[in-house]
């Protein structure tokens, strides 16, 4: 096990690929806490996963409230006595944290800019602030946020989220410079078509139209994407920082036939 006995933050980690992630880490010997803003989804995980022989613990957390990361990053404290791993994967462009719908930038609202950017860019900064200065005191850790191609390449009616997704590697940079003299490496996962089941359940040619346009030819596994939140949490990534990993299928390589 590359990680055993280490200990994990996970927020959104009852969703798809933070589901995945909690699988893969506890395989490899981490002790979790799964933070999300639905319970429900995050305690029966926990329980799953201890029931199996792991250590997890569950906590409902809305990582837009700079207080509720601090809350959250003591519990984690008072349960297993260190934090060497923040895995930011809360975020989205649709859910349940947002009451407000797509719409192309001349029609959107700033209800909606609020919404897509406290949950996408401050809830990564929130949670990284609360655990921060913990790491930089033990001189070690691991930070993983997630952005998206879509702050890479933009995406048509979600001007917010392509912005949100973007500041965040622009975030996890800045961090990277100011963190490596502390020993802590700060990385980004943009994911490209995950087959996550808000995805399985859109119109079959919307999905096909996106397979289109992969060189790989289908959509990601949220495994696959989780293999790599375990790979920069692992020492094989120890001189990994500051990068952008895009886990795409090729997506972002340009248009079919060129």
């Amino acid at each position: 096990m590359r990680l055993k006995d280490k200990v994990a933050i996970v927020t959104g980690g009852s969703g798809g690929i933070g589901t995945c992630t909690c699988k893969r880490l506890a395989a490899e010997g981490v002790k979790l806490v799964i933070a999300e803003i639905e319970i429900e989804g995050a305690r029966q995980l926990a329980d799953r996963l201890s029931a199996a022989g792991h250590e997890a613990k569950s906590m409902q957390v809305n990582v837009n409230e700079l207080e509720e990361a601090h809350q959250l990053a003591r519990f984690t404290l008072d349960t297993f006595g260190q934090i060497d791993i923040l895995a930011n994967i809360a975020g989205g462009s649709a859910g349940v944290f947002l009451k407000s719908k797509h719409s192309i930038f001349s029609e959107s609202t700033q209800e909606r800019w609020h919404e897509v950017i406290n949950v996408n860019l401050y809830g990564a900064m929130n949670c990284t602030r609360a655990v921060i200065n913990h790491m930089m005191e033990r001189r070690t850790g691991k930070i993983i946020n997630f952005a998206s191609i879509a702050g890479m390449v933009g995406m048509q009616k979600a001007a917010e989220y392509s912005a949100a997704k973007a500041g965040i590697m622009g975030f996890t940079k800045t961090l990277a410079k100011e963190l490596g003299p502390y020993g802590i490496n700060v990385n980004c996962i943009s994911p490209g078509v995950i087959g996550t089941e808000r995805v399985r359940n859109m119109p079959k040619e919307m999905v096909d139209q996106w397979k289109e346009g992969i060189p790989l030819g289908r959509i990601a596994d949220p495994d696959e994407i989780a293999s790599v939140v375990v790979f920069l949490a692992s020492d094989d990534a120890s001189y990994i920082t500051g990068a952008n990993i895009p886990v795409e299928g090729g997506l972002t390589l340009g248009p079919k036939g060129f």
